[in-house]
């Protein structure tokens, strides 16, 4: 009889810890998901930018977020280049920095990617954590220029300038 009482006891302690810890598991599975946010620029002579943010969210609370910026350039119309910049940065309520920063380019035929420059903020500021590219796209006689830029405030809020 002790014995059985013993495991009946673990067994109602054991579904006990289980249902306080189904709510959790779903309230964390709801905030998983991507925000995007997509804005378009016209450089004039032709050229358009439509430009996308997508920001990866963070499982905890003072963690590291994604940012990834992927701008599509048109010319009249017509495709000549994708960019999608990449920015890892860390946060914690007080400051912000960059874990790291990546690029891809994707270019249409004819077209070259020149002049480039990836900069990023070293060390962790109460201004935040910043990514910058710059470059150029260019096909004779067009010359594009290239001018992208992801930021995370201290508290985690990734933007695109």
């Amino acid at each position: 009889m002790k014995l059985s009482l013993k495991r009946l006891s673990a067994m109602a302690l054991a579904l006990l810890f289980l249902v306080s810890a189904i709510p959790v598991s779903f309230a964390s599975a709801a905030d998983m998901g991507s925000s995007e946010e997509t804005y378009v620029q016209d450089l004039g002579n032709g050229i358009v930018v439509t430009s996308t943010l997508t920001v990866s969210p963070s499982v905890a609370r003072y963690t590291n977020k994604r940012g990834t910026l992927k701008s599509e350039f048109t010319a009249n119309g017509t495709w000549i280049a994708t960019i999608t910049l990449t920015g890892n940065f860390k946060y914690n309520g007080i400051t912000a920095g960059v874990n790291s920063a990546s690029y891809t380019k994707t270019l249409a035929s004819g077209w070259s990617y020149t002049n480039h420059n990836l900069t990023k903020s070293t060390v962790s500021s109460s201004n935040g954590g910043t990514v910058h590219l710059t470059a150029n796209l260019r096909d004779f006689p067009l010359i594009v220029p290239v001018d992208m830029t992801l930021h995370c405030s201290p508290k985690g809020v990734i933007t695109s300038s």
